[in-house]
């Protein structure tokens, strides 16, 4: 039986169109992305921050086009099968065990991060331990559902997403005052560029291509629809640039929840207003997918690490590690806060710059194909 199951995502599950990468790119970046990084942006880079967006497109474009090439020389396999084949066995093992502590945790900090939001925003006297456990539960589901699946779900929700996105951006639209963003560079160019290597390390989550490559279809177009993927986070996150028009700089980067202000402060009429509610939940839906598939690529990548034929077996016990592994993370909000301001752009450049590059130049060195 579990032959069978590893034949079905082996050939139906490849058949990945670029639009659908496309769709699961931006929600796996976006959806975290705009929690806490517009107001520590605006902390840094200030007025200019919209200079830093600009900078952080074009570093992680040039930095994809690594990304592709080196998944191009190994189409049907993942980062965790070939990895051997370029530094030795040893080497091989232990960048693979690096990188699924990169993704376990990344799935404690996203899980910690949403269980805050609904504890300080919408739910503040339930127990964690309750959307803990009932986060965990669905996790597993549906990442036992497999990757098409997962694929299919986020394709679903991610129009109503980006309409939601494009909802807020256009309401709050005549509410910007462009004087917020003058004098530019008035600190010099150092500014946006501190702004850009907070963003920078969300736009290269993207690296995440190297672990799904085998199931995108055509593979050729996969370069494209990267570029538009970080097209799409660019001016997504302009949302938060946004907020300095709206609020000020100062106002902006004492915010906890920027886009969750920027949605309050939507009013179309006296009696239709408080649009949070709905915003809040397509953005708890794509937190949501963003830990299923970190989840499915942890899974996928030990397997793959043990020469296991499925991955299914480990979301058990997964499960029962994350729990306390997301609890004990960070201490509170604010030191989730200070992690993804000082530390994360620091571990970012370890597993979404230095180690892709490292593998394509030896890999280009050996002539390995």
């Amino acid at each position: 039986m579990l032959k069978g199951m590893e034949q079905f995502e082996r050939t139906s599950e490849k058949k990945i169109s670029t639009k659908q990468l496309v769709f699961f790119l931006v929600t796996t970046v976006i959806s975290t992305a705009d929690v806490f990084l517009p107001s520590f942006v605006a902390l840094a880079a200030k007025q200019d921050s919209w200079i830093s967006v600009i900078i952080s497109f074009l570093v992680s474009s040039g930095i994809f086009v690594f990304y592709y090439k080196l998944a191009m020389m190994f189409k049907e396999e993942i980062l965790f099968s070939y990895v051997d084949k370029i530094v030795g066995s040893f080497l091989g093992k232990v960048i693979s065990f690096l990188y699924l502590l990169f993704i376990l945790h990344g799935i404690s900090l996203v899980m910690r991060e949403l269980i805050e939001i609904m504890v300080n925003a919408f739910m503040p006297h339930t127990p964690p331990i309750v959307f803990y456990v009932v986060l965990m539960v669905s996790v597993m589901y549906t990442v036992s559902k497999g990757f098409l699946a997962i694929v299919k779900l986020n394709e679903l929700l991610f129009p109503f997403g980006m309409l939601l996105l494009a909802f807020v951006i256009v309401l709050d639209l005549p509410k910007v005052d462009m004087r917020n963003f003058l004098p530019i560079l008035e600190n010099g160019i150092m500014a946006p560029i501190i702004g850009s290597v907070l963003i920078t390390p969300f736009m290269l989550e993207t690296v995440i291509i190297l672990f799904i490559f085998p199931h995108i279809s055509q593979k050729e177009k996969a370069l494209k629809g990267g570029i538009i993927s970080l097209g799409i986070l660019a001016l997504s996150m302009m949302l938060g640039v946004l907020a300095i028009g709206i609020f000020g700089v100062k106002t902006a980067a004492n915010f906890q929840f920027t886009a969750l202000e920027m949605v309050r402060n939507i009013r179309i009429s006296d009696y239709i207003q408080r649009f949070d509610s709905l915003v809040m939940a397509m953005w708890l839906m794509g937190i949501y997918i963003k830990i299923v598939i970190f989840t499915y690529l942890f899974a996928k990548g030990l397997a793959e690490t043990i020469k296991s034929t499925d991955y299914r077996f480990i979301l058990l016990p997964l499960a029962t590690l994350l729990i306390p592994l997301a609890e004990n993370v960070s201490e509170s909000l604010d030191g989730l806060y200070t992690y993804f301001q000082r530390c994360f752009p620091f571990e970012g450049f370890w597993f979404e710059v230095f180690f892709p590059l490292l593998l394509y130049t030896i890999a280009k060195i050996r002539k390995i194909k």
